[in-house]
């Protein structure tokens, strides 16, 4: 029997290593841009709420040839 086996499952738990790294990395950064991310969303829905707010005031006039 011989140790060739061994030195794939060194390299898988090289692999296995480096990704667990990665996908830390990834949730930190996730972690970090949260709050960022809150207050565009919430700018965002201000946003739209003051642009419907203006539109309901714009006055269009009735269909003419049955097109607005």
């Amino acid at each position: 029997m011989g140790t060739t086996g061994l030195s794939s499952v060194a390299a898988l738990k090289s692999v296995l290593t480096s990704w667990e790294d990665r996908l830390q990395a990834v949730r930190d950064e996730c972690g970090q841009l949260a709050g960022s991310l809150l207050t565009v969303a919430k700018e965002m829905g201000e946003s739209e709420i003051a642009v419907k707010s203006s539109v309901k005031g714009v006055h269009v006039p009735d269909a003419v040839d049955g097109r607005r």
